[in-house]
């Protein structure tokens, strides 16, 4: 397979730009929560986003493991209470090793009807530097087993790290992947270039990300919910001429304690009390903009 590598992977193509996208009963703004939940391997390094650097080095790091931990034996069940009782579904960013790692999480979000997208298998799937059959065998290892667990194979992809080589957007279509959430570039979804077959580009959050937000920029949590508050009624003006995709991006390990968890219901109470919001997923902006706009690129 070739490597694009002389052309884009999508055209420049601005929002104000018309692009015939529209939100299901004529809806402002789609509200799309990530959860992020991740399995990190105790016996290597951790390679980013710890809580105390100075024992990053260390193998194993018990500070930082416990706190990332932290997430999938507490933090997330706080989350599943607080979306489903909005009537939020998630889209799980999911490494497939948390298939066997944690199954009871696996159940929870089945039984809560939430959308997974693979995510390689463990944080330390970088695929920066790997080869094309690395690669392959990464994402053919992690749609697998969460088709397993799940009984459905997922439809996105995210990358640890958002990492990929030149070649992975080609490589995730070619595994049948429909859309990829690495490329935090715009408020809608759009058609990417690939070198056989077809993929969306999702939105995703950079901004509205408790990685970037908290760990990077120090915000407390009053602070990250208000930063939601006035993203969403921005977008919600502009939605009236412009529908707009809202990604918020979440981490169990962060997001998922207590004096955290009061401020996001503060944010997602204010959102959900709006008309024109659609409570959306990755599945389902996926196959609603497959149904209505072109897949093609120019």
């Amino acid at each position: 397979m070739t490597a694009l590598t002389q052309t884009p992977r999508y055209p420049y193509w601005p929002i104000t730009r018309d692009r015939r996208f529209a939100l299901p009963g004529g809806a402002r703004v789609a509200l799309l929560i990530y959860l992020n939940i991740e399995h990190f391997p105790i016996d290597v390094p951790f390679p980013a986003h710890t809580i105390y650097p100075g024992t990053q080095h260390m193998v194993p790091d018990i500070l930082n493991y416990g706190w990332r931990d932290y997430g999938n034996r507490v933090g997330i069940w706080r989350m599943m209470d607080l979306l489903s009782g909005l009537g939020i579904r998630a889209s799980v960013n999911l490494h497939s090793d948390v298939c066997r790692e944690y199954p009871e999480l696996i159940r929870a979000g089945e039984a809560l009807k939430w959308d997974w997208n693979a995510q390689g298998r463990t944080s330390a799937d970088i695929l920066t530097n790997m080869t094309d059959d690395q690669v392959r065998a990464i994402v053919g290892e992690t749609i697998d087993t969460i088709a397993q667990a799940t009984g459905r194979r997922p439809k996105g992809w995210m990358g640890s790290h958002l990492a990929e080589t030149p070649t992975t957007p080609d490589l995730l279509a070619e595994a049948g992947i429909e859309f990829i959430s690495d490329y935090a570039c715009d408020d809608q979804p759009f058609p990417m270039r690939v070198a056989s077959g077809d993929l969306l580009s999702m939105p995703y959050a950079l901004e509205c990300n408790d990685v970037p937000g908290v760990l990077g920029k120090g915000l407390t949590a009053r602070d990250f919910a208000d930063m939601l508050i006035d993203q969403f009624d921005e977008m919600y003006e502009e939605g009236a001429t412009i529908p707009r995709v809202m990604p918020i991006s979440l981490h169990p390990f962060i997001s998922g304690h207590a004096y955290r968890i009061r401020h996001l219901r503060r944010a997602f109470e204010h959102i959900t009390g709006h008309d024109g919001v659609w409570l959306a997923t990755c599945d389902e902006i996926n196959a609603h903009f497959r149904a209505t706009c072109e897949m093609t690129v120019d």
